[in-house]
């Protein structure tokens, strides 16, 4: 027998140590009725949790999110029923003045009435707001990827009144095209890049876009502005039938009080002369100007014709340039400028390596300049004339660009609303200008049989566009419905799912700490007899 180690006593110690942590363990998780409280008791399934906590918080908040967009949207669409009335209510007057049998008085009445509600609608647009944000005055506006000057937005399209230019967008001048050859140019809409063909036009059309619009005519510049307009929308129709795709059509008013067309080229030398051309298969052009809002007085890349690649010519010396990967939709217009002059410089400085020529050198070609700036790429070189064309050659033709009038931006663009857990899972919603300049309403006037006629045809276009926004609105509530529906079971599965791997089984937890218990103190008893064990040796000395 030996007394210097009680063996028994020391396992008996460690296993009551044992059971009394886990009864401890068992009360923690009883107490919290958390089956992990700690990285310890399962570390795989405490990252998981943590990861399924976060979207569960997120799908909650996104759906909160999509409620907020629905009471916007009601507010929105209870400030257009009042619109609607007042429109109603200036189209009955309207008919009401168009009669034979009211005097001049009774129509001075009547258009002091329609003066008043066309204020009315007005300050509704005005003032019409959720969480201090304008809802019906143009700021949500869905605005192309280019502003301009003092835009408008027509059926969600930015259109420059005063200088009749589409999204900042100028046409080319009608002169300086070349209608007999086969002559392509681009128009961006909503992204998606229209061939233009120009040279359809008919002998008629043409020379009314080559004429002078100085002094023209509210209804010459309104038959200008049809016929850009509508052969635009005849490409886009064939653009929609060969690609299956769904680009609606441009759409501009014109409200009579601008009488003033200009068409003008997009891109400018800058001391030299610059020169883009065609083969046949579609102008060679970059499109350059403000960026979606134009604050920051950003010039950025519209769109560029991909995978092309450039031939420039200086002083007679041609050269071939990969295609600028830089230019694309949304780049900025400085990127593309120093892509540009790079893939110049390194062509232009292997020539003069390989030709043994140097600064001072007849023949030496300096270096070429290519800026953004102005709203357009200004290329130079002071060794003479640089042209630029496509590998295949064509014929010259002017291109459309983009005219940067000013910063001024048209409107803060569409709203996003976040409706999901995670980056990226938005949607945008845009409300169009709901005031009277946009409807086409501003200046009625009823004090006269005629005007009241023409009057009808303004208000019935007017009440066609409140009530297109109306059914938008509609349209997307309905739709932000059926994201909170999805949102609440998702977030409903998620949770089932973190709580299997988070949350105690309570029954289960007290039966483990029942029997921690039994053996804590059973160990308790086993220890008090371990340590009696070696006193039996003193009966030897009996």
């Amino acid at each position: 027998m030996i007394i210097n180690h009680n063996i028994p006593a020391l396992n008996t110690y460690r296993q009551m140590g044992i059971n009394q942590g886990n009864m401890q363990n068992s009360m923690e998780k009883l107490s919290s009725g958390l089956r992990i409280n700690k990285a310890g008791d399962d570390a795989a399934g405490l990252a998981i949790s943590e990861k399924m906590r976060a979207q569960i918080k997120g799908l909650d908040q996104a759906s909160r999110n999509a409620s907020d967009g629905i009471s916007l949207i009601q507010t929105a669409e209870g400030a257009l029923n009042e619109t609607h009335s007042i429109l109603q209510r200036i189209r009955e007057l309207a008919t009401q003045s168009s009669n034979g049998t009211n005097t001049d008085e009774d129509r001075e009445a009547i258009q002091d009435e329609v003066n008043q509600l066309t204020e009315e609608i007005d300050r509704i647009g005005n003032t019409t707001e959720f969480n201090t944000q304008k809802l019906l005055n143009g700021n949500l506006e869905s605005v192309g990827s280019v502003t301009s000057g003092d835009n408008v937005t027509i059926s969600g399209k930015v259109f420059k009144e005063t200088a009749g230019e589409l999204a900042g967008v100028a046409f080319t001048d009608a002169s300086a095209l070349d209608f007999t050859g086969a002559v392509a140019d681009e128009v961006i809409v909503d992204g998606a890049a229209i061939d233009v063909d120009w040279t359809t036009l008919s002998d008629d059309d043409k020379a009314l876009l080559d004429q002078d619009l100085s002094g023209a005519t509210a209804d010459q510049v309104k038959e200008v502005r049809d016929i850009v307009e509508g052969h635009i929308n005849k490409s886009i129709d064939a653009y929609n039938e060969s690609t299956g795709a769904n680009i609606e059509h441009i759409s501009a008013n014109y409200d009579g009080a601008n009488k003033t067309l200009t068409l003008n080229s997009g891109i400018e030398g800058n001391g030299s002369s610059v020169e883009l051309t065609t083969g046949g298969s579609g102008v060679l052009s970059y499109y350059v100007g403000d960026g979606a809002t134009a604050t920051d007085g950003k010039n950025q890349v519209m769109e560029a014709v991909p995978a092309e690649t450039l031939k420039f010519e200086i002083n007679g010396v041609d050269f071939e340039t990969a295609a600028l990967t830089s230019a694309n939709s949304g780049a900025d217009a400085a990127d593309v400028a120093t892509d540009l002059q790079g893939l110049i410089k390194t062509k232009v400085d292997a020539y003069n390596t390989n030709a043994g020529l140097s600064k001072g050198d007849e023949g030496f070609i300096g270096e070429v300049t290519v800026e953004a700036k102005e709203g357009r790429l200004f290329v130079s070189s002071p060794s003479g004339d640089i042209s630029f064309t496509e590998q295949d050659g064509g014929t010259a033709v002017g291109v459309l660009g983009l005219d940067k009038a000013s910063t001024t931006s048209a409107g803060n663009g569409p709203m996003s609303f976040q409706i999901g857990a995670n980056s990226g899972q938005k949607i945008s919603f845009g409300i169009n200008d709901m005031r009277s300049t946009a409807l086409g309403v501003s200046n009625l006037d009823v004090s006269n049989s005629a005007g009241a006629e023409n009057a009808l045809d303004a208000l019935d276009e007017a009440i066609s566009s409140v009530s297109s926004e109306r059914s938008k609105l509609g349209a997307f509530q309905n739709r932000l419905e059926h994201t909170i529906s999805n949102l609440d079971n998702s977030s409903e599965n998620l949770t089932a799912a973190e709580s299997r791997i988070r949350d105690v089984d309570m029954a289960k937890e007290m039966m483990e700490m029942t029997k921690s218990n039994i053996l804590s103190q059973a160990s308790q008893s086993m220890l008090a007899q371990a340590n009696q064990q070696p006193q039996a040796v003193l009966q030897l000395l009996g």
